[in-house]
């Protein structure tokens, strides 16, 4: 079986628990791996995950995937596995921050 890559594709949303992070976007970098048992186009992917995001304004990384992973698989019935990454580029100087979400169908 193939297994599709998006590798640190970047955008900006709002997320996190700090009063700046509730105003103010900031950067993260999303990768995703999934498989399907049908054609899944990476571009539709990439574009409903980031309208996911900045619709729902994430308090926390760990949430923002379980909502994501959900909301994939209700739009792509066909998956068949996923994993995803979060990091903020941007809330420490000297590292990437983030969660892993990881699930077979």
């Amino acid at each position: 079986m193939i297994t599709t890559l998006i590798k640190d594709y970047e955008f900006e949303t709002i997320i996190g628990l700090l009063e700046f992070e509730r105003t103010n976007s900031q950067k993260v970098r999303i990768s995703v791996e999934f498989q399907s048992s049908d054609f899944i186009d990476y571009v539709e992917v990439i574009n409903y995950i980031e309208f996911i995001y900045n619709e729902y304004k994430f308090k926390t990384v760990e949430n923002s995937l379980e909502v994501c992973a959900k909301s994939l698989k209700d739009k792509f019935s066909s998956l068949t596995s996923l994993k995803m990454e979060i990091l903020k580029t941007e809330i420490l100087n000297n590292a990437l921050v983030g969660a892993r979400f990881e699930d077979k169908y």
